[in-house]
């Protein structure tokens, strides 16, 4: 059927003049006025805006360091560190080089045929008669490798060694040779010409000087490191106070992600760590103005203008249990302009103690700002987020926060981190009912980390043939480089159960203990065992890694070091051992 359709369509007309829009017009402005004086709005209490803040504290560095964990009720006497002197990173995770000095060894190959080069390299920069490179590298030569040594090593770090051997200046053996580092010594059976022989001792201090700062090292007993728990415990104090009590010791048990920062430490009470002799802080004074704080998306300051559109509070979708959320919405929209920063500048590694605040507005009314958690307000005076806590027990994770304490700790703000030079993965085997620690990575004397096992293992594989006589099995192979741990009490009769190492069977039956060849499984003391605290080794697993790290502290200077970090493992793991199996 034919139809016919009719639209109608109202527009606006617009206007060309906007002056009564940009006016806002009230229809009631004097009605307006007298509710704001009913309310008080017209006594300015609440409409001063701060224009002067002087904030007053005792602050003082931190004088004490001491690496590994501390027994409470313990007092000791912690040795003195500069804390602006190097990153709290570098201080905590530094250790040791495994690079042996002698040739017989293949440690450090990599590095002993590179620091040769520059030494040559600095050789040559030196005023002498003649070019004595050939004569130094024909007596400090790189060996070649044993054949012992070559079956142990991997082929590429043989055919490394193999390139190099009577070919280029091994470091190794020239430091040997030189002695010691302060005054080093050159042998006169090298035949350098005695005019030269200041020219080239020079080159040799020189590269002393450059081969002993390239890495930063601990002290023999300075490790944080503690292998039982694979993370960092450490204590850092000073003296904030004129009386005898006045140490504040911080306390970081926990470190192993490589995030150090405040909210690391604990305050610890339970410890001495010997500052009573130390300088007790300075009275810190700061008269600034307070900046207001800006962010995007908060409420416009002005009528006519725009708000920043890059972020949508009110498009937040919000649960009813995300009160969170909600707080800081009501806080970002509802008084967003009313919050103020007063910079402070406070010298790095500096524990400070504020003792009052003080805001001058624009109606020269000075008001005590006190804080959250001052005596005062009362029990319940506020909750705070940027506090220390002290721990209630040991084993308690929630502690009493401790107000008016602030720690600037010398942290990093990022660092250059190396590929894993040793990765090891702790898990379970729900199906074996023990632990294993899989070397997953290994470091090669070219300081690279080489794979060595498998995660999982594999079970897919094409099963053997029928055998007409079932064949007794009384125990299953176990992939290589796969640690057991062993549950074990640390003493008889003790609730306290460690994770060892322990045995596995050969084919032919002769049980042995396999020996862990990654070095974030062996302890210092080569005496003692590795026992692992069993919760340290949970259903999901840890993921243990040793690398290289570079960053530069704030006066420019390099620090590169060797550290460890542990993460979240990818769970339980199956080993596919099994006992007394009869195989058809």
């Amino acid at each position: 059927m034919p139809s016919i359709t009719t639209w109608s369509r109202l527009e606006p007309r617009v206007s060309q003049d906007v002056a009564s829009g940009y006016a806002a017009p009230v229809h009631d402005p004097l009605w307006l006025l007298a509710r704001q004086w009913q309310v008080g709005e017209f006594q300015g209490e609440d409409g001063g805006t701060p224009v002067v803040a002087r904030w007053r504290a005792r602050v003082a560095p931190m004088t004490r360091y001491h690496a590994g964990p501390i027994p409470p009720n313990t007092q000791l006497q912690a040795a003195q560190f500069a804390a602006d002197a190097l990153p709290l990173e570098v201080l905590v995770e530094r250790q040791a080089l495994q690079q042996s000095a002698t040739p017989e060894a293949a440690d450090g190959l990599r590095l002993a045929v590179e620091s040769g080069q520059h030494f040559l390299r600095l050789l040559r920069l030196q005023a002498t008669s003649g070019d004595h490179s050939a004569l130094l590298t024909s007596a400090y030569a790189m060996p070649p490798l044993t054949d012992a040594q070559s079956a142990a090593l991997d082929p590429d770090t043989v055919a490394y060694a193999d390139l190099m051997a009577g070919r280029v200046l091994d470091g190794r053996r020239l430091r040997a040779a030189l002695g010691d580092a302060a005054n080093p010594h050159l042998d006169p059976a090298l035949g350098i010409p005695a005019a030269d022989v200041a020219e080239v001792l020079e080159a040799c201090r020189a590269w002393l000087a450059w081969s002993s700062g390239l890495f930063s090292e601990p002290a023999a007993a300075d490790q944080a490191w503690q292998p039982d728990r694979m993370e960092y415990a450490f204590s850092m104090s000073t003296r904030l106070g004129d009386d005898a009590f006045g140490e504040r010791t911080l306390t970081a048990d926990q470190y192993a992600d490589g995030t150090l920062d405040w909210y690391s430490f604990n305050l610890n009470s339970d410890v001495n760590m010997g500052t009573g002799g130390d300088q007790p802080g300075t009275i810190v004074t700061r008269t600034v103005v307070p900046a207001p704080v800006t962010f995007r998306g908060m409420p416009a300051s002005r009528f006519w203008e725009f708000e920043d559109a890059r972020i949508n509070l009110g498009s937040l979708q919000l649960g009813a249990t995300d009160l969170p959320q909600l707080l800081m919405v009501e806080t970002l929209t509802g008084y967003g302009n009313n919050w103020f920063v007063v910079p402070i500048e406070l010298p790095v590694g500096s524990l400070a103690e504020s003792r009052s605040l003080v805001v001058t507005d624009t109606f020269g009314t000075q008001t005590l700002i006190r804080s959250t958690g001052d005596p005062a307000l009362g029990p319940d005076s506020g909750w705070r987020m940027f506090s220390l806590s002290l721990p209630v027990d040991p084993s308690d994770a929630t502690g009493v926060a401790v107000s008016n304490l602030f720690f600037l700790a010398p942290t990093l703000a990022s660092s250059l981190e190396g590929p894993p030079l040793e990765e090891v993965m702790l898990v379970r085997d729900e199906l074996a009912n023990l632990g294993w620690a899989i070397e997953r990575r290994l470091e090669s004397p070219l300081e690279l980390g080489l794979e060595t096992a498998r995660d999982t293992l594999d079970l897919t594989s094409t099963p053997a043939a029928p055998q007409d006589v079932p064949a007794y099995r009384i125990a299953t192979a176990v992939p290589a480089h796969w640690v057991p741990l062993i549950p074990v009490q640390t003493s008889p009769g003790s609730a306290d159960v460690r994770l060892a190492r322990g045995a596995v069977l050969d084919l032919d039956g002769v049980p042995h203990v396999v020996e862990a060849q990654a070095r974030l499984l062996q302890v210092g003391d080569p005496a003692q065992r590795l026992l692992i605290r069993e919760e340290e080794v949970p259903r999901e697993g840890v993921i243990v890694r040793r690398t290289y790290q570079a960053a530069r502290w704030y006066d420019g200077k390099l620090f590169v070091w060797a550290g460890n970090r542990a993460s979240v493992g990818r769970g339980e793991a199956s080993s596919g051992l099994a006992f007394d199996a009869i195989e058809s």
